[in-house]
C-alpha cells in the first residue's frame, strides 16, 4: 500500500492550461536574472509545470506544510517566494531562484474578442478566465468562468445592463494571485459605466468583488451624469469621468474630468473595491 501510495504521488501530471512566460535563474531573491529564456508555466489543482524551451523542466508538487510550499521531482524542497508582485513568480530551488516573469500582452480583450462566439480567454500561470458576452440589445448576459483552481471551479452568468467593452486581468493588491476586471458600458446617451469582477484566493477559488455605487460617496458623485470608463493603469484600477455644472447638457459636460482611483480590500463578506484618491483636472 505505502508503494502504491508513492507511486500515484511521483506520476506524472497532466497540465491541461498553460501559458507562455520568460524564465531565468539567480543565485539569490533579490537579484534578477542576467538572461530570460520563452518558457510554459502551468498550474492545476497546486501542481505546476515549468517547461524552459530547450532547457531544463520542472515539477512541483504541493505538500501539507501549507500554500507555497512544494517538492520537485526528485523530492526535494522548494518554495514559491514573494517578491515578483504581479510581475509573475520566484521560485527558491535547491540550488538557485527560479523567476517567471508574464507575458503582459496576455492579460487584455477588447469587445471584438468578448462578444464573439467563442468568447476571450486571458490565462495567467495556468489560471484561465474565459469570458462572453451577448450584444443584442440594451440588456446583455455575461458568462465568467475560471479553470484551474485547486479547489472550486467557477462558472457564473450575469445579466449586464449595457455591453462589455473590455476586460483585463490585474493583481491590484500584489498578492500573487489575479483578479478580473470587466468593463460594461450601459446603453443610451448616458453610457454609464458599471463592472463585473472576480479574485483569486491563494488560487484556491474565485470570488466576486463587489464596487459600491457611486452615488454612496457624495464627495466623489457631484456633477457625474455617466460616461465613465474604467482601466488598469500601473497597477490602479482608474474610473474617468466628465464633471457636469449645473444646466449643462448632456452632450456639452463644462465641469472638466474626474479620476477616481481605487484599491483593492478585503471586506467583511469578500472583495471591495475602495477610492483611495479623487483627481479633478
Amino acid at each position: 500500500m505505502p508503494f502504491l501510495t508513492l507511486a500515484l504521488l511521483l506520476a506524472p501530471i497532466a497540465y491541461a492550461d498553460s501559458t507562455r512566460a520568460e524564465c531565468g535563474f539567480s543565485s539569490t531573491a533579490d537579484t534578477p536574472p542576467e538572461t530570460t529564456s520563452s518558457c510554459s508555466f502551468s498550474q492545476r489543482q497546486g501542481f505546476i509545470s515549468i517547461r524552459i524551451d530547450g532547457g531544463p523542466e520542472f515539477d512541483f508538487k504541493p505538500t501539507e506544510q501549507g500554500p507555497g510550499n512544494f517538492v520537485d521531482a526528485a523530492g526535494r524542497a522548494v518554495y514559491r517566494r514573494s517578491g515578483l508582485g504581479d510581475a509573475g513568480q520566484l521560485f527558491r530551488l535547491p540550488d538557485r531562484f527560479l523567476h517567471v516573469y508574464w507575458l503582459r500582452d496576455q492579460w487584455a480583450c477588447g469587445a471584438e474578442q468578448l462578444t464573439s462566439p467563442d468568447g476571450c480567454q486571458l490565462n495567467i500561470g495556468g489560471i484561465v478566465f474565459t469570458l462572453q458576452a451577448t450584444a443584442a440589445g440594451s440588456l446583455n448576459e455575461l458568462m465568467v468562468q475560471v479553470t484551474g483552481l485547486e479547489e472550486v471551479e467557477l462558472l457564473e452568468r450575469h445579466e449586464i445592463d449595457g455591453v462589455a467593452y473590455k476586460a483585463e486581468v490585474a493583481d491590484l493588491d500584489a498578492n500573487g494571485w489575479p483578479e478580473v476586471y470587466v468593463y460594461i458600458s450601459s446603453a443610451g446617451s448616458g453610457s454609464y459605466g458599471s463592472l463585473v469582477a472576480y479574485a483569486v484566493n491563494k488560487g484556491k477559488s474565485a470570488t466576486p468583488i463587489y464596487l459600491p455605487e457611486l452615488s454612496d460617496d457624495l464627495v466623489a458623485s457631484k456633477g457625474y451624469m455617466g460616461h465613465d470608463e474604467f482601466a488598469v493603469v500601473e497597477n490602479i484600477l482608474v474610473r474617468r469621468f466628465p464633471l457636469y455644472l449645473e444646466g449643462d447638457t448632456n452632450s456639452e459636460p463644462g465641469g472638466g474630468m474626474r479620476q477616481l482611483q481605487y484599491q483593492l480590500v478585503a471586506g467583511e463578506a469578500g472583495w471591495l473595491l475602495e477610492v483611495d484618491e479623487v483627481v479633478d483636472y
